[in-house]
């Protein structure tokens, strides 16, 4: 390597070093600061992405030179005898290569005046194929102008239509919403209709085994005796008299009187267990005496009882029965 070659490889490892410091610098300030930070070179503002972008080109611009410059082939290392014979050699391959070169492009020449009349013919009769298809589409379009022509003419219509029902909305709206003042109360209307003459399950039925008394109403002790004394259906329990069920010694003759009465209020449809406590605690001891009640001497009754029970805490203040159970019970009672 010769004195000159190695001085410029020395300029241009500082510079690519410079270079490569510049774009580090930039990506360290890109991660700390963001992409959207403005640095000042030389009283300049610039971007950091364009500070990055321009320090990173330059580095690897000269470290392209340094590669350049070491790997290139110096002609100054060669002796003058074998350089002149190698430029002779090269200057005879590159008249071979002209003259081969024209001789192709006469050639190629001559063959492109021939395709070059054929492509203007065949030119021509593509143009006058597209004139055709121009005409046709012109036509076509014409056509389909008018078309859309009547077709906005029926929109203008349709648009003033639509014009004239705005105008009337205002009151098409208002009548809506009377309309949907009628249906809400219509809709009130008939949910209170429905649960007054919905059918709710009864608590028990005659076909129940008596085990559905056990806990709220009977022991589990009284429960198999009364199974050992033949008595195992809700049924036998409300045929047999207060006497036979005494007989049995599970309970007292009043308090045999007392169940019964309690299981012919739970049989009516939509009293519960606490309804039926409430309704003995009332003064009504059966279906029959609750079918001769009045609704609101009933209902006036069953609350002072209710508020007591409450204020013990036996039943929730939401276990209070309303007037429409009440209306319900007495209606069940009459009906069965």
């Amino acid at each position: 390597m010769t004195s000159k070659k190695a001085f410029a490889v020395w300029i241009l490892v500082i510079f690519a070093f410079l270079a490569g410091l510049s774009t580090l610098h930039a990506w360290t300030l890109w991660l700390t600061e963001g992409a959207g930070f403005v640095i000042t070179i030389f009283s300049f503002p610039m971007g950091i992405t364009i500070y990055f972008v321009a320090t990173l080109t330059m580095a690897f611009f000269f470290i392209g030179a340094i590669c350049y410059v070491v790997f290139r082939n110096d002609s100054s290392d060669l002796p003058l005898y074998e350089l002149s014979k190698d430029f002779e050699e090269k200057l005879d391959v590159k008249n071979e290569e002209i003259k081969n070169s024209t001789d192709e492009a006469l050639a190629k020449l001559g063959l492109r005046e021939f395709q070059s009349k054929e492509s203007l013919e065949s030119l021509q009769k593509k143009l006058e194929k597209l004139d055709n298809k121009l005409k046709n589409s012109i036509e076509s379009q014409e056509k389909s102008l008018e078309t859309e022509q009547k077709k906005l003419i029926k929109i203008e219509h349709k648009l003033d239509k639509i014009q004239n029902a705005q105008t009337e909305l205002p009151k098409l709206k208002e009548k809506l919403l009377a309309i949907e003042d009628v249906e809400k109360d219509l809709e009130d209307i008939k949910e209170i209709v429905g649960k007054i003459n919905s059918v709710p399950k009864p608590y028990i039925t005659s076909t129940h085994e008596i085990q559905t008394l056990e806990g709220k109403l009977l022991k589990q002790g009284t429960v198999r005796q009364l199974k050992l004394s033949g008595i195992e259906k809700i049924e036998d329990l409300i045929l047999k008299s207060p006497v036979e069920i005494a007989l049995t010694k599970t309970m007292t003759e009043s308090e045999a009187k007392s169940l019964q009465s309690v299981i012919q209020l739970l049989m009516i449809p939509g009293v519960q267990h606490e309804d039926a406590v409430l309704l003995l605690k009332s003064g009504v001891n059966s279906k029959q005496e609750l079918a001769l009640q009045d609704t609101f001497s009933l209902g006036a009754r069953l609350s002072k009882t209710a508020e007591l029970y409450v204020k013990e805490g036996k039943i929730k203040e939401n276990e209070k029965p309303t007037l429409e159970e009440i209306t319900s019970w007495i209606k069940w009672a009459k009906a069965q």
